[in-house]
């Protein structure tokens, strides 16, 4: 199932410009008491009811962000895909960020 959506995702990317991340937003079944407030907000008519719970359909939904203000449990989550390189290069900036706190964490406490 999480490679399902993270394929889904990628899709995503790819028919958006690929200098912009993709923002989806997904549902949290677990949260969900389909209350339908996001369905009502929604103006691409773009959430359906499956068994109770909100699905959104993703070709439809123009990430408006409508239904995820109006969610009263915080079932409905933003998620943005980035291309690997570039998650990477915050990967080794935040590495780096890392390595210069704990150099001066020793420096303050006397360490080595």
């Amino acid at each position: 199932m999480f490679l399902e959506k993270e394929t889904k995702a990628l899709i995503l990317m790819e028919k958006q410009n690929k200098n912009k991340p993709a923002h989806l937003f997904e549902v949290r079944k677990e949260l969900c008491t389909g209350c339908g407030l996001c369905a009502s907000s929604c103006p691409k008519d773009a959430i359906s009811f499956l068994w109770g719970k909100a699905e959104i359909d993703q070709n439809r939904c123009v990430h408006c962000g409508l239904c995820l203000r109006v969610c009263p449990r915080g079932a409905i989550v933003e998620k943005v895909v980035i291309e690997a390189k570039a998650l990477e290069k915050e990967i080794q900036s935040l590495q780096m960020q890392v390595e210069a706190i704990l150099e001066r964490l020793d420096r303050l406490t006397g360490v080595k």
